[in-house]
């Protein structure tokens, strides 16, 4: 599945930033999960993901060490094209009854 995660710093502190900072130097992402696009907001605040994982237990190991520093707000996405073929299957079904 893939989800848009995006994140907020919740310890914006210089100790949260050093100490968040050297984890991720050392982290790696769990087994199943794939970043497709990985980046930090320009103005500091945060920042996005496109992860694609084999499960929900993978997304959360994929965020979990960040809980001290980040808060995480997790989306599932589709492709766009498989969303419209999804939107016009919906419209069929109302318009049949």
């Amino acid at each position: 599945m893939l989800f848009h995660v995006t994140w907020d710093f919740v310890d914006q502190s210089e100790e949260g930033e050093r100490r968040s900072l050297e984890v991720f130097q050392q982290w790696k992402p769990p087994a199943g999960a794939e970043f497709k696009g990985f980046y930090q907001f320009a103005d500091g605040s945060g920042g996005v993901a496109i992860i694609e994982v084999d499960s929900a237990a993978t997304l959360a190991r994929t965020t979990a060490p960040w809980v001290p520093w980040l808060h995480f707000t997790v989306t599932p996405i589709v492709p766009v094209e498989e969303a419209t073929a999804i939107g016009m299957e919906a419209i069929q079904f109302r318009d049949s009854v």
